[in-house]
């Protein structure tokens, strides 16, 4: 019999690790869920000092109580993808929306020099679209009003109401590596810049 692992130690296990590995000037740290642990980000932009601090399952409130870590070292930039595992579990849109309003003030108090990028959520299956289009919006409307910079990805990664197919690795949540690979062209210039 299989044992299903404990998501919670998982989470604390993985930021404990984060809080041994050294501070450096000038990061670029890419922050959120699965979506973005997923990915070797350092090999595939090798001039940046980057930092993968995606962890498996995470949710808004995740991320505020692991920020601490994450802004320690005042990055340059971060970029933030999360919230498709809240809208999963049937979160109120409401408590998403403050807790990444939350994430955002946070970072902008604790380290006033950190660029701030807001990337969207990315399409999953048409039961999620219409929360994932409100949070992408409200997040939108949130950014222009705080002069933030917003990256829309879900307009590059939408097949008919569903995550495209190309981008798909077959569980309408999770990229392949051609979604990858699209995600990273669409981040390019913000992570040089």
């Amino acid at each position: 019999e299989t044992k299903q692992p404990d998501f919670v130690s998982y989470l604390f296990g993985r930021n404990e690790v984060f809080a041994k590995l050294p501070n450096d000037s000038a990061e670029v740290i890419m922050l959120g869920n699965s979506l973005t642990q997923n990915f070797e980000w350092s090999e595939m932009f090798r001039s940046v000092n980057i930092k993968n601090r995606g962890i498996n399952t995470d949710i808004t409130k995740g991320v505020i109580q692991r920020l601490d870590e994450v802004i320690e070292s005042k990055p340059k930039k971060i970029f933030i993808e999360i919230g498709i595992n809240d809208i999963r579990r049937n979160y109120l849109m409401d408590s998403i929306f403050s807790n990444y309003v939350k994430i955002i003030e946070t970072i902008k108090y604790e380290s006033p020099t950190t660029k701030i990028y807001i990337q969207s959520l990315f399409p999953s299956n048409k039961s999620t679209n219409n929360k994932i289009l409100e949070l992408n919006k409200r997040l939108y409307d949130y950014c222009i009003e705080n002069n933030i910079t917003f990256i829309d990805l879900y307009s590059s990664f939408v097949s008919g109401e569903i995550l495209n197919p190309i981008y798909d690795c077959g569980d309408n949540l999770h990229l392949s590596g051609a979604g990858y690979l699209e995600w990273c062209r669409l981040i390019h210039d913000y992570v040089y810049e």
